[in-house]
C-alpha cells in the first residue's frame, strides 16, 4: 500500500483555506475601514476643541481663509489633522456663510469628513462634496 494524499483530498484542503483567507481578508478590510471612520470622528473632535478654544478667546469662530488643514492653527493645535488615507477630505465651513468677522461675526461652523463604512448624514450643516458626516458647535 501506498502512502500518501489522494488528489481529491488535497483539493478539498487547498479549498477550505482559500474559503477561510476569503473571509478572513473581507472581515479584515472591513476593521480596517472602520478605524479609519474612527480616527476621522476623534480627528473631528480634536479640532471641535481647538475652534471653542478660539471661540472663547476672540469671541467668534475663524473663517474658513484661517483654517488650513495640515498646516498650523497655533496656539489651539500645533498641527491639524488630515485624513489617514492622506487625501485631504476635511473641510470646514464658517457660518454664516460669507462672514469675515469684521463686518459679520462668524457664530458657527461646520467641519466635514467621508466616512467609508457608514453615513450618519450631515444634519444641519449644508451639504460638502461627498462628505457624510458633520460636526457643528456643542
Amino acid at each position: 500500500m501506498r502512502k500518501g494524499f489522494t488528489l481529491i483530498e488535497l483539493l478539498i484542503v487547498i479549498s477550505i483555506i482559500s474559503i477561510l483567507s476569503a473571509i478572513g481578508m473581507v472581515a479584515y478590510s472591513s476593521v480596517v475601514r472602520q478605524g479609519r471612520d474612527s480616527k476621522r470622528q476623534s480627528d473631528l473632535r480634536s479640532i471641535q476643541s481647538a475652534l471653542e478654544q478660539y471661540h472663547n478667546d476672540q469671541g467668534f469662530y475663524p473663517t474658513g481663509a484661517e483654517i488650513s488643514f495640515g498646516g498650523p492653527f497655533t496656539p489651539y493645535m500645533n498641527t491639524i489633522p488630515t485624513d489617514p488615507t492622506g487625501t485631504p477630505q476635511y473641510s470646514y465651513t464658517a457660518l454664516p456663510s460669507g462672514c469675515d468677522n469684521s463686518a459679520t461675526k462668524c457664530n458657527g461652523y461646520c467641519l466635514y469628513a467621508k466616512l467609508e463604512n457608514s453615513n450618519p448624514g450631515i444634519g444641519s450643516c449644508p451639504v460638502s462634496g461627498t462628505a457624510n458626516f458633520a460636526v457643528t458647535p456643542p
